[in-house]
């Protein structure tokens, strides 16, 4: 029983680490203008599909010299480059700390306390 559960939690954590890892892949723009204009197209002059305020972030879809190409709801549209910077997280965070990481580390920390329980209260059986 006690190995089993520990090779459960192992495999769990590992798991929990791929997907934190995966999650991590995308890249977003954080728009740090007080206002951004999204347009419809790599052109000023076109549509502006909505217009981006200061923390707001946007997937990436592709990072130019100039503009950002980025996913904006349903569509895709641009933003100019001096707008925003290339993030890997949309900013959820626990104390400064990405919420996968914080996630991982309550896990591995319960996983030893209940590690460490077991195996003292199987120290303390056999002592008696």
């Amino acid at each position: 029983m006690g190995r089993s559960a520990l090779l459960g939690y192992c495999g769990l954590l590992l798991l929990i680490s791929a997907l934190s890892i995966s999650a991590a892949e995308k890249k977003f723009v954080r728009i740090k203008k007080p206002f951004a204009p999204v347009y419809e197209f790599l052109d000023p002059t076109s549509k502006i599909i909505v217009q981006a305020k200061k923390g707001d972030h946007f997937e990436l879809v592709y990072e130019g010299t100039s503009w950002f190409q980025v996913k904006v709801k349903e569509k895709v549209g641009w933003i100019e480059r001096r707008a925003g910077i290339v993030v890997t997280s949309r900013g959820v965070s626990v104390f400064s700390i990405p919420l996968s990481t914080f996630v991982l580390f309550l896990l591995l920390l319960v996983a030893t306390f209940g590690a460490t329980s077991f195996l003292i209260y199987r120290q303390r059986t056999v002592e008696l």
